[in-house]
């Protein structure tokens, strides 16, 4: 909350002291300084998130027994988290300043969009280098899992074990539509059970299958188109210079901030119908409600919260809510609000690793915890 709310305080008074084109190159053609500007912006935010990234990422897991990660280790993932993330956002900004100067706000888009698109198709990688490993293992109790859950109906989906350090990384789904794998950490292969193992690829399957999960990054990349075009007509707003670029994703960090506050509704919305939809087709109530638990309290800790509370920044239910609460109907969009922060990297979205699931924690950053 620390993080979110720092960022967004300081993009609002940066807009309405119109910093950025006070203090950044205000060039329309490329000068060497414009490189120089993009770099400095985004060493600035990497040593601003310095203490929001220890006390998320390190100090409050270790503090309360969450992992026994060491400090040299930590510091390790964190800087090859943000070399990486960094050079992804310098990359981005140079190609929509350079895109804005050949083609305007349209032009500038359309790169934004492509990016969004390549990093679903790069998902799968961005998270193997993150954690150190990723494999498609041939474990009797994975194939005995998949089997159980290709017996309710679901259509058989490759599954990616990754050795993840972090108890909050849960896998999900990566590839673009039609090319989907299911990824799952080593620890659910280790301590759930096979039927509890079922139960989550099954979910991830009704999601692909639903085409719920292709709808979540749709609305993601509209989130996201809709909201860069929007920041542009920000007085000082725009994408022919540094200053201008930079005052339109300070805007658009608002506007994520408004996203956070609004999309996890369509996320919930989605998995209460994606179990709803598992239970449908097979699977047992009170292995469903097993594995909630038992997830739950690898993870977040926090098997009930009150339902205004959940509806501010909480895209995932808790257990209770989950429990009580399911529907049938069609899952509209899958995993949108976690999403739209992922693929906000294509215009250097500041909040993307600010929240409270993945401050510090480099390997959420490019997946974030799904339900």
């Amino acid at each position: 909350m620390t993080g979110v709310g720092l960022i967004v305080v300081v993009s609002i008074a940066a807009i309405v002291f119109d910093l950025p084109n006070r203090w950044l190159p205000t060039s329309r053609s490329f000068v060497w300084e414009d490189v120089t500007a993009v770099l400095a912006i985004i060493a600035g935010n990497i040593v601003a998130m310095i203490p929001v990234d220890f006390i998320g990422g390190y100090f409050l897991p270790t503090r309360f027994g969450r992992t026994e990660t060491s400090r040299w280790e930590f510091t390790g993932t964190w800087a090859r988290g943000v070399i990486v993330q960094g050079s992804l956002f310098a990359f981005s900004l140079l190609a929509i300043l350079a895109a804005g100067r050949a083609g305007g706000v349209v032009a500038a888009m359309l790169v934004i969009g492509v990016m969004a698109i390549v990093y679903v198709a790069m998902q799968r990688r961005l998270v193997c280098y993150a954690t150190g490993g990723c494999c498609e293992i041939t474990d009797d109790k994975v194939e005995r899992a998949v089997r159980r859950a290709t017996a309710w109906g679901l259509n058989d989906r490759p599954v990616i074990v990754v050795h993840a350090t972090d108890p909050g990384f849960n896998g999900g789904v990566v590839g673009l539509p039609r090319f989907e794998s299911i990824v799952v950490p080593m620890d659910f292969v280790d301590r759930l059970t096979t039927k509890q193992l079922a139960v989550v690829v099954a979910r991830r399957m009704v999601a692909i299958e639903t085409g719920s999960r292709t709808r979540g990054i749709v609305v993601a990349i509209g989130w996201i188109l809709v909201g860069f075009g929007l920041s542009t007509l920000l007085p000082g707003g725009g994408v022919t210079s540094v200053a201008e670029l930079v005052m339109t994703c300070l805007g658009f960090t608002v506007w994520t901030f408004l996203g956070l506050l609004t999309l996890p509704t369509v996320s919930r919305q989605a998995s209460y119908a994606i179990d709803g939809e598992v239970l449908r087709r097979g699977a047992e109530a009170e292995t469903l409600t097993e594995t909630i638990y038992t997830l739950d309290t690898w993870q977040d800790d926090e098997p009930s919260r009150g339902m205004l509370v959940e509806t501010v920044f909480h895209p995932v239910p808790s257990a209770s809510n989950r429990t009580q609460e399911r529907q049938s109907g069609s899952p509209y969009a899958w995993h949108a609000a976690r999403m739209t922060l992922f693929l906000s990297w294509s215009c250097m979205g500041l909040l993307s690793r600010a929240v409270h699931c993945n401050a510090g924690r480099p390997e959420l950053w490019a997946m974030l915890p799904a339900d």
